[in-house]
């Protein structure tokens, strides 16, 4: 089979296409294939495999983030970097969607993995507590943003009759004390901070 005339930052592109215009459901080998009018079999000259495609997808993607550390305070670092990858995985299509399970090395998300580290490290951390912190404060902005994008997606009201009338039915005095803070809960970049907040002051104790 002659190899086709292509480049692997040339199928990079076409799925990142893909994925803004079809979603992670959307994304197949097939569909990358379409894109660049080419058979799907040509793309294993590339990657892999379609778990191959979306981890190189994934750190091709990354390699647009840049965090901003500037050491006055690690917490205000922390909690900068945190925002701007949240603001960075919001900026695609269903990116969050495309993190590899478990560990992996790639050049864009180890430079900045490495970053975080350092500044963790340099607050004073011991090296275990950093790295669970590490996973922790990523997991939690990951999980946050594709919870985010999915809300942003949703039509129709948040809360429906059904559940209004369960509500109603005085089965749930406590969250009914509260129920002006669910209907209406505020800025989401507040409630976002709120959690990234919690994290830090956890991660502070850990400090000698």
């Amino acid at each position: 089979m002659r190899r086709p005339q292509l480049t692997l930052e040339m199928v990079l592109e076409a799925a990142a296409r893909v994925l803004e215009a079809e979603g992670y459901e959307g994304l197949t080998m097939r569909a990358v294939a379409a894109e660049l009018r080419v058979q799907a079999p040509a793309l294993y000259w590339y990657v892999d495999s379609k778990e191959a495609l979306e981890v190189a997808l994934y750190e091709h993607l990354m390699a647009d983030l840049a965090f901003d550390v500037r050491g006055d305070d690690w917490r205000e670092d922390i909690r900068r970097m945190a925002q701007q990858m949240r603001a960075h995985l919001l900026s695609r299509r269903d990116f969050g969607r495309l993190r590899p399970s478990g560990f992996f090395v790639g050049t864009s998300s180890m430079a900045q993995t490495e970053i975080v580290l350092g500044v963790l490290l340099g607050a004073g951390l011991k090296p275990r507590d950093a790295f669970y912190a590490l996973t922790t404060g990523f997991n939690y902005v990951l999980t946050w943003s594709i919870g985010e994008a999915d809300v942003a997606k949703r039509r129709g009201p948040a809360i429906s009759e059904a559940d209004k009338a369960l509500l109603a039915s005085g089965a749930y005095p406590h969250f009914m004390s509260l129920m002006e803070a669910f209907t209406e809960p505020g800025d989401v970049d507040e409630q976002f901070l709120f959690g990234l907040n919690c994290l830090i002051a956890g991660f502070e104790r850990l400090i000698p």
